[in-house]
């Protein structure tokens, strides 16, 4: 006898794609790496996966969240080697410039640039800014001159050599008027 027995089909379930938010610490299954997610996808893509950017000490790699294992914050105030950033870029410039790792910085700067100097440097920077290339040249020149003067008998006739110049451009210069007038009583 031959018999037709129905069978229910069985329910599959298919698992939750996984999504780590960017930041995250994460363990690359393979090949056994840590690393920190630096980006992730909108949308599922290749096989249906929420494709992940992490970077790791080995350079940054694209994995799905299926090699992708959340790897939990210890709980204590510091973070572990694992979870810094890889490289980093750091550019120290100016006086008595330091680099501070995990530290407060209670330092003092003390820089022995007279005032004079300072003033004779934003003077330079102001007179990049004159457009017309012949008029700029002039007042450059004759800024030089006038920095090299001070101190010296020659300062007034380079000041009013230097004003006569710079007279189209009193907008740029009249910042350091006063302190060119306390230079010359000086004198």
């Amino acid at each position: 006898m031959n018999r037709f027995v129905y069978t229910r089909p069985r329910k599959t379930t298919t698992p939750a794609k996984k999504r780590f938010a960017v930041g995250a610490n994460v363990l690359v299954k393979t090949p056994g790496v840590w690393g920190v997610v630096t980006q992730l996808d909108d949308e599922p893509t290749v096989f249906w996966e929420y494709w992940h950017t992490v970077r790791t000490d080995r350079g940054e790699c694209r994995e799905p969240g299926s090699n992708l294992e959340l790897v939990p914050r210890p709980i204590s105030d510091t973070e572990p080697d694992w979870s810094r950033k890889v490289a980093q870029n750091i550019h120290i410039h100016g006086d008595n410039s330091r680099l501070n790792v995990n530290s407060t910085d209670n330092s003092t700067n003390i820089v022995s640039e007279s005032k004079e100097e300072q003033l004779f440097v934003q003077m330079q920077e102001a007179a990049r800014s004159v457009t017309d290339d012949t008029e700029r040249e002039d007042v450059v020149s004759l800024l030089a001159e006038l920095q090299k003067a001070h101190g010296s008998g020659g300062f007034l006739q380079a000041y009013q050599n230097f004003m006569a110049s710079a007279a189209n451009h009193m907008t740029l210069f009249a910042p350091f008027l006063p302190m060119l007038a306390q230079m010359l009583s000086n004198k």
